[in-house]
């Protein structure tokens, strides 16, 4: 639903999303850090345009239970609307970013929950004929989030003209960094994929659309349905859920085929001059700094592999441990 603005900055809020979006930015997160900062606007009566030093240090201030990154985010949206302001001749203030450190450390599944997860995703059932169940869905959906490391938008957005399964590879259009890329599938893959697809051509779909993971009536299938049988699945395999921010997710299954994949080519001995660079490419960052905290998690999980690695290799990495801060997604 679009916003509606009630501060005098409303019609520049408009103008600076149409920018945005016209240069190909995502601003879902753009546009609701302006309805919360519109509401401040009215709630302190600020009236002039331009954003003052003193406004700025104050909406910096981080507010209760606020995560590191939501802060973060948050100032940033503001920062550079003020460097918008600026551009338009209008006096404003900077608001500084703050230096958060991530604490965050992703849960690592076992090669045996993997197993167990999948044999639940197999055994899903519905108690009566059910037109807007995706118990169809799951077994190959898991197994695609899994064997490729693709986000579960991004799976969730795949077309069936996305999913050449003759030459063996999906197409991901207009990813998180708002690039295509093409992501190649494993024998196995491919065949879940092969299988789900036969079973999709048979369903009485009531809406006509060419997403690859929908409803059997042809409604879309949404990120909250899933995380809802995702919970169910979890606690049929017997892995406990540990909390909000501790895991396991659903994306963590990205972060184990990162460690996972990382640690089958440290077995084969790949070069990690090598190996980061592809995973880098595969997964879609904009650059290695943002894969290579992969190597903490693998030395953590395999160390004897990392040890192969750095005896073949010493001080290739030397600093790469002590990284604290890096992408989540």
């Amino acid at each position: 639903m679009k916003p509606f603005y009630y501060s005098q900055y409303g019609p520049l809020f408009e103008d600076y999303l149409t920018l945005k979006k016209s240069l190909g930015y995502k601003c879902s997160n753009v546009w609701y850090s302006f309805r919360k900062f519109d509401r401040y606007i009215i709630k302190t009566k600020y009236t002039s345009i331009g954003l003052t030093k003193e406004l700025c240090e104050e909406w910096r201030l981080q507010n209760p239970n606020e995560a590191g990154k939501s802060w973060y985010n948050r100032i940033q949206v503001i920062r550079s609307f003020s460097a918008y302001l600026q551009q338009l001749n209008y006096e404003s203030f900077l608001p500084i970013l703050p230096k958060i450190k991530s604490t965050y450390t992703p849960y690592i599944y076992t090669k045996k929950e993997i197993t167990l997860l999948f044999n639940q995703c197999d055994n899903l059932c519905t108690q009566t004929t059910c037109y807007n169940s995706i118990v169809l869905i799951i077994p190959c959906l898991f197994r695609l989030l899994y064997g490729t490391g693709v986000r579960l938008g991004e799976a969730l957005s795949l077309l069936c003209s996305d999913i050449n399964v003759s030459e063996k590879y999906i197409l991901l259009r207009n990813s998180k960094n708002g690039k295509d890329r093409i992501v190649p599938l494993s024998d196995s893959l491919t065949q879940a994929c092969e299988d789900y697809l036969e079973c999709r051509n048979r369903l009485p779909l009531r809406k006509k659309t060419d997403l690859f993971f929908v409803h059997p009536n042809g409604e879309n299938c949404t990120n909250r349905q899933v995380y809802g049988w995702f919970r169910k699945i979890l606690y049929k395999a017997g892995i406990p859920h540990q909390g909000k921010h501790q895991g396991p997710h659903i994306h963590h299954l990205r972060h184990t085929f990162s460690v996972h994949s990382l640690a089958a080519m440290a077995e084969v001995d790949l070069d990690l001059n090598y190996s980061l660079p592809i995973l880098s490419v595969y997964l879609g960052h904009q650059s290695v700094a943002s894969t290579d905290r992969y190597v903490r998690l693998t030395a953590e999980i395999y160390p004897s592999i990392m040890a192969k690695v750095n005896k073949a290799l010493p001080l290739l990495y030397p600093d790469i441990f002590k990284q604290t801060s890096y992408e989540t997604k």
